[in-house]
């Protein structure tokens, strides 16, 4: 009788044995997950929206019957800066065209007059020549998403599938004498992201 007492209390000590390595090894099953998801998260981001981006290494423009027009390019966010040393009334901005190669896919009408742009920063004055630059901006994502597509899907920019490059083209017209002049982005790339959480993988 008293054998199989022993034997029992034996069995008893083995299961409080074995329920402990079990829950030990729950607990570090479940730090183990927590650590993962914490560590998912320091590069899980959201992109709010499908966007555009574009950079623009066009040459920089010499306008010789408009010297006071420092800077016409694009943003990295596909707004177009608009730099003036003066202000000028009599300039307006006319139109934006989107072309691959020599087909216009899209027009962009803007018709505003320069002055009347969003203001983009406060005037900058050059430290040696104590010049005042004003700087507006002109907010086109809009108008990429539809010439482009919202989802990327009219011309899949960024696959490689384009036959031809991008061009833009950008009309500013002088209401003095009512004619207009084009400035052309002849150097640019064309990015696409879609909005939804992204996983960023540092570079080592």
């Amino acid at each position: 009788m008293s054998n199989s007492i022993v034997v029992i209390k034996k069995i008893n000590k083995i299961g409080e044995e074995m329920r402990i390595n079990i829950n030990s090894i729950g607990v570090v099953i479940i730090f183990s997950i927590i650590f993962l998801l914490l560590l998912i998260l320091q590069f899980l981001h959201r992109v709010p929206e499908n966007h555009y981006t574009i950079s623009d290494q066009t040459q920089e423009i010499i306008l010789e019957d408009y010297p006071e027009l420092k800077e016409v390019s694009f943003m990295y966010s596909t707004d177009l800066l608009i730099e003036f040393y003066k202000k000028r009334d009599n300039l307006e901005l006319e139109k934006i065209n989107f072309r691959i190669n020599d087909e216009v896919i899209g027009t962009a009408e803007i018709n505003k007059n320069l002055s009347e742009l969003e203001d983009f920063a406060e005037p900058y004055i050059d430290e040696k020549t104590k010049e005042k630059s004003i700087r507006k901006k002109c907010v086109l994502q809009k108008e990429f998403l539809r010439i482009l597509g919202k989802r990327n899907e009219k011309y899949k920019v960024g696959t490689g599938t384009i036959e031809g490059r991008f061009y833009i083209d950008i009309y500013i017209k002088d209401l003095k004498t009512n004619n207009s002049f084009i400035i052309k982005r002849d150097n640019i790339s064309i990015y696409y992201e879609s909005g939804g959480p992204k996983i960023f993988i540092p570079s080592v």
